[in-house]
């Protein structure tokens, strides 16, 4: 080919590309020639741009901060000025651009201007069709050639796409740059090795040769386009190519321009967040999303087969004590170790799901009886039964499953997972490391649940909400030191609610918050009324303690009462010793730093009791009445009875016997060294104006 040959098809492949703006400068840095590429990035015509400084791309920050005058610079002493950064257009707009600027030299190497080449980053895919369209443009420069010559090479070689021309009968290389040597030849990009002059079959592989081929034989029609996997010297690669057939100027025969993307990193980022949207990033198992989706294919399959769909809806038991109590990190690599287990049991067309947390929810497809659901059901539960072993510890925890079944008549994926966690609840309500079936009166449950959320909601704004008292007794049994302050819910429709029916739902919902300072606010205000100086016991949610707020809040009830801190006594359960251990202690510290007295509630139903009642500094201890009901029968209830009475000896801490109902239980505690008492042997909890002032002196038998 011709060196007239070899500038004419460059020009012709510069003055098309629309996806690059590539122009020259006078060595001053103004503007002498303006393609169509240039055009379309930046808004200027040639008759509007060609003779003005190419600083206008710049902006005022840029221009002020010498960076044009840099770039010249560096070109003049480097002969390559390489950057990226912020250019304007026309109308003002910014765009990211990969600027690469090649001094231009002649043949006695005097700089007679500039090559630029202005590259919008995220716009490549049109590449192709700037490159094609170049050879109809070349014909309308014809000057400086020799100069242009080093500029187009500059072109060929910064464009990403890997560029191949052909020639068609002859078969031999035209045109290769350093994308397609590296991609189809496997030489480095800046090899001086080049592909031109050769044919296909003597210098390529034998699979990137016929992948050429075919190419050229679909292009017989004038173009074509081509997605595949081709075996290439960097491996396996996908690529997308275009071609074009077109004649030579020359008048040499025809030529085919192929333009080839390599797509294979792109498509595997692609898969990579396609995968990442679907799944749960800590166990790899299908997210609520992509669960979703699998459930509601698994109803329309199951539709048209005659069959079932069954959705399991899956609960760890008590897995949020050991995350709190031993941090996330355990509690992930248990939910790891459990994703693995519950696999296991599983067939390869069920999909087994992370939703959150620590829910799962199995879809079993295809379902023909109940029983196989029951059973997949309980090798779940059997698989979750095997303690966990994480760093040297080991930690139970039960598994609580919720069963729901598509409906012949129709289901739909939402309804399906609301049975399921309807089923669920019921599973937890009813003893936990279980599972339970929908069924539909479990619906009518939901809804009155809902219901109660909503009167709650509203009692708490209309004053249905009152206290009751229950005395606390001094160990002779004659003089009512304190209350007990116990919430009571007077429905306007129901009646009297128990508090066992609204105190979960309100830890549910959240409204605990807004329960338990009301129930601080009211005990606080009534009991400053009281002239003998009782205190006032009030019972806190282990909820309330995930409340940044809930010292603000004892403060305020106690200021508001003007009432002495020391009136106050705060009872908490061992459960808020176990969840989040230091954040809570934090809590109760700031708590006793008010003045106000601590209580541990319900001792000995527990299992980590002893070691916090060394860290922190209770000032009583409430014996649970299950102790004290069985004490008479049981010989293992009083053992725990004493062990209690001789640590709180031990530790100077006082003690509530609860559950108090009759005389023989009064006086054998009496004998047990126990300090104060509560049950209905001294009264029953009442409204405050129907509470036991006194008692009657009572002697031992």
């Amino acid at each position: 080919m011709t060196a007239q040959t070899s500038d004419l098809m460059y020009r012709l492949l510069v003055q098309g590309v629309v996806d690059y703006a590539i122009y020259t400068l006078t060595p001053e840095g103004i503007v002498s020639n303006w393609n169509a590429g240039a055009q379309r990035a930046k808004g200027y015509t040639a008759g509007e741009i060609v003779g003005r400084h190419f600083e206008v791309f710049y902006s005022a920050e840029d221009r002020a901060a010498g960076l044009p005058a840099a770039a010249l610079a560096t070109a003049r002493a480097e002969s390559r000025f390489e950057a990226e950064g912020w250019r304007l257009r026309k109308d003002g707009t910014r765009f990211w651009t990969s600027v690469v600027l090649d001094a231009i030299h002649d043949d006695d190497g005097k700089l007679v201007g500039f090559a630029k080449i202005t590259r919008d980053i995220t716009e490549r895919h049109q590449q192709q069709l700037k490159l094609i369209e170049s050879k109809e443009l070349a014909e309308q420069y014809s000057q400086q050639m020799a100069s242009l010559s080093h500029f187009l090479e500059s072109v060929i070689a910064n464009i990403p796409a890997s560029v191949l021309a052909q020639d068609v009968g002859t078969g031999e290389i035209l045109l290769a740059n350093g994308q397609a040597r590296r991609l189809f030849a496997g030489t480095d990009a800046g090899s001086s090795a080049d592909l031109k002059g050769r044919r296909m079959r003597d210098c390529l592989d034998a699979d990137v040769a016929q992948y050429i081929e075919r190419l050229a034989a679909a292009s017989a029609g004038g173009q074509a386009t081509d997605d595949g996997l081709v075996q290439t010297p960097l491996g396996p690669r996908t690529l997308r190519s275009r071609t074009v057939v077109g004649s030579r100027p020359d008048g040499e025969g025809d030529y085919i321009l192929i333009i080839t993307e390599d797509a294979t990193d792109e498509l595997a980022a692609y898969a990579q967040i396609h995968h990442m949207a679907q799944h749960d990033g800590l166990t790899n198992l299908p997210n609520r999303t992509y669960f979703h989706e699998r459930l509601a294919a698994a109803i329309r399959d199951s539709a048209q087969e005659h069959t079932h769909a069954a959705i399991l809806c899956l609960d760890l038991d008590n897995f949020k004590n050991i995350n709190d109590a031993f941090g996330h990190g355990f509690g992930d690599k248990i939910l790891l170790t459990l994703a693995g287990r519950l696999k296991k049991c599983l067939r390869e067309h069920d999909t087994l799901a992370r939703l959150g947390g620590d829910e799962f929810a199995v879809v079993i497809p295809r379902v023909r009886r109940l029983e196989e659901a029951e059973q997949a059901a309980q090798r779940l539960i059997d698989a979750v039964a095997p303690a966990f072993a994480v760093d040297g510890h080991s930690f139970s925890v039960g598994l609580s499953i919720g069963i729901a079944i598509s409906s012949p008549d129709g289901s739909t994926a939402e309804q399906l997972l609301r049975f399921g966690d309807m089923a669920l609840y019921e599973a937890k309500r009813n003893g936990r490391n279980r599972y339970e079936l929908f069924r539909p009166e479990l619906e009518a449950a939901s809804r009155v649940r809902r219901q109660m959320e909503i009167d709650l909601r509203r009692a708490l704004h209309r004053g249905e909400l009152q206290m009751h008292y229950q005395p606390i007794i001094e160990k002779e049994g004659c003089r009512i030191c304190g209350y007990e302050a116990l919430i009571r819910w007077h429905h306007p429709v129901r009646g009297l609610v128990a508090p066992m029916e609204f105190i979960p739902l309100a830890e549910e919902t959240g409204l605990i918050h807004e329960l338990g300072a009301r129930a601080l606010n009211l005990a606080c205000q009534e009991a400053a009324t009281w002239s003998n100086g009782e205190t006032i016991a009030v019972n806190l949610s282990p909820v309330q303690f995930k409340s940044t707020e809930l010292v603000k809040t004892v403060a305020l009830a106690l200021e508001d009462a003007g009432l002495a801190a020391g009136r106050l006594e705060l009872e908490i359960t061992e459960s808020v010793l176990l969840a989040n251990t230091d954040g809570n202690m934090r809590t109760l510290q700031a708590l006793k730093a008010l003045g106000v007295r601590i209580s541990l509630d319900d001792f000995g139903t527990g299992y980590s009791s002893l070691s916090y009642l060394r860290s922190f500094p209770f000032d009583k201890i409430k014996i649970d009445k299950s102790f004290v009901r069985d004490m008479g029968e049981s010989r293992e209830a009083m053992a725990i009875i004493r062990a209690i009475m001789g640590l709180s000896s031990s530790l100077l801490i006082e003690i509530i016997a609860e559950g108090v109902e009759t005389e023989e239980q009064f006086r054998q505690l009496q004998d047990e060294g126990c300090s104060h008492f509560q049950g209905y042997l001294f009264g029953r909890p009442v409204a405050a104006e129907h509470r036991v002032v006194a008692i009657e002196e009572r002697r031992a038998a």
